[in-house]
C-alpha cells in the first residue's frame, strides 16, 4: 500500500520508514499499515499496481541469437 504523510512537519521518521510531506511511500508491513491508518496525519492510498489489467505492464523479450542459455550455461550458437 502507498502511504502519504499529510502532517505539519516537512518529514517524519516512524516505524522504520522516512515519510516526507505529501510524498508517497510504499509500506508492505500490515502491522505498520494498521498503526498508520489510526493516525490522523497519514493518508493510505490504494496501490496503483493492483488496479492494472492482466498482462498489462509486463514485457516479454525473445532471446537474441548467440545469447547465453541460462539453464545450460551455453550460448545458443553452440547448439
Amino acid at each position: 500500500m502507498i502511504v502519504r504523510f499529510t502532517g505539519e512537519n516537512a518529514s517524519l521518521q516512524a516505524f522504520g520508514y522516512r515519510f516526507e510531506k505529501e510524498k508517497p511511500v510504499e509500506v508492505k508491513d500490515d502491522k505498520v499499515l494498521k498503526k498508520l491508518k489510526e493516525r490522523g496525519d497519514f493518508e493510505v492510498v490504494e496501490e496503483k499496481a493492483a488496479s492494472r489489467k492482466k498482462g498489462e505492464g509486463t514485457i516479454t523479450t525473445k532471446p537474441e541469437e548467440g545469447a547465453t542459455d541460462a539453464d545450460a550455461g551455453e550460448s545458443k550458437a553452440a547448439e
